[in-house]
């Protein structure tokens, strides 16, 4: 067998330049592929690090479809719900930003979010009427710092002016680079809410068992409200980076089978020297085995550096270069999104599929003809 690999290896030496250009193509089509994969693969895993620490449920009043502002009052009625142990009002919403052309998230608190971290900061305690956090991807993008003036028009048009006491990050950028934190009753009005409204309302579960069934309770008991659990959200998130991701993915298949097609095609036309290889070794003595085995060796050879260059090459697009190609299409819509980082994630079912999409269709691609070379007698190989 060793043999064999030595002969494999010599006879693509011996044709290097055709092989050269043929691992470069290859690998640049494994490179797009895999830059999709990881990309796709190090987002789903910053939507999981991000929810692990959010409430369990959420309850939203719906008209017509449509999110709609809820009294608070309603929160008096889901505290009486066995297993629930926190119930807490939330008011957020979306802003434009028009010196940016960006859309930004408004939380209303009169402190810092649990999860967050504060980076720096000019004032203690509860936030005052005109004060802000910002997250730091926003204020990069506005390009102002803490001590600033931050101008936003409310529902009204009308506009407000708050300082900016304070910078917040957390350990992942996917949902805090555009988050503003305003106090409570300026972020209802900014929003549109009257005094006795908030968005939504979060539930702190008990029994992350009974998530579901305290989920259909509130269903039953309580009429156009749509309740969301946290796993909701996180396949929500999930689904909607791997339909880009998908996109990709597709194009990139169609582009793996030209190849491969192509691939066959040079596999079947043996060339004059191709032939008479063939022929001197079944002269000799080998088997068609013999030769399966040197082809199949090839066809390892190629792919295999085909692949691992493709795949040194996507990792270092996504995660180094922080993969300029595809994250405009991929994160979404939004001018504050681009800055997000992307981190390494190891998938061992990710690099197993790219593995299986590239080494194996190519090694059936190139065996089946061997194999059809193989049986041909030597002679008619050798004055064909």
């Amino acid at each position: 067998m060793l043999r064999l690999l030595s002969y494999a290896f010599n006879s693509l030496l011996r044709r290097w330049r055709k092989q050269v250009a043929l691992i470069t193509i290859f690998a640049l089509v494994v490179t797009f592929y895999a830059s999709v994969v990881f990309f796709t693969t190090s987002l789903k895993y910053e939507t999981r690090t991000v929810l692990q620490n959010v409430p369990e449920l959420w309850v939203q009043k719906l008209a017509g479809g449509r999110l709609v502002p809820m009294p608070v009052s309603f929160v008096d009625s889901l505290k009486n719900i066995r297993g629930v142990s926190e119930v807490a009002p939330r008011v957020w919403g979306y802003n434009y930003d028009s010196p940016t052309g960006a859309v930004f998230t408004i939380v209303g608190s009169d402190s810092l979010i649990n999860g967050l971290d504060l980076v720096q900061t000019t004032h203690k305690g509860p936030l005052k009427s005109d004060m802000a956090l910002c997250g730091t991807g926003f204020l990069e993008l506005r390009k102002i710092n803490i001590g600033d003036r931050l101008t936003v028009y409310d529902d009204d048009g009308e506009v407000q002016s708050f300082q900016i006491v304070g910078a917040f990050k957390s350990s992942s950028d996917l949902l805090t680079r555009d988050l503003v934190i305003l106090p409570y009753k300026a972020a209802q009005k900014i929003l549109g809410l009257q005094p006795n409204q908030v968005t939504d309302v979060s539930l702190r579960i008990n029994n992350e068992n009974e998530i579901e069934n305290i989920g259909r309770k509130l269903d039953l008991r309580f009429s156009g409200i749509r309740v969301v659990t946290k796993d909701q959200l996180s396949a929500t998130y999930e689904a909607l980076f791997s339909w880009r991701g998908g996109i990709f993915i597709y194009g990139t298949i169609l582009a793996i089978f030209a190849f491969l097609i192509l691939a066959w095609e040079r596999a079947s036309g043996l060339s004059a020297e191709d032939r008479k290889e063939l022929g001197v070794l079944k002269a000799v003595g080998w088997q068609i085995s013999d030769v399966l085995w040197m082809k199949f060796w090839e066809g390892v050879i190629i792919s295999l550096t085909a692949t691992l260059s493709g795949m040194i090459l996507a990792y270092v697009h996504v995660f180094f270069l922080q993969a300029p190609l595809l994250k405009p299409f991929l994160i979404g819509w939004s001018e504050l999104y681009p800055s997000y980082n992307l981190y390494p994630v190891f998938d061992l079912s990710s690099f197993l599929a790219i593995i299986s999409l590239s080494v194996i269709p190519y090694l059936t691609a190139t065996l089946v003809p061997a194999w059809r070379g193989a049986i041909t007698d030597p002679a008619e190989v050798m004055q064909g």
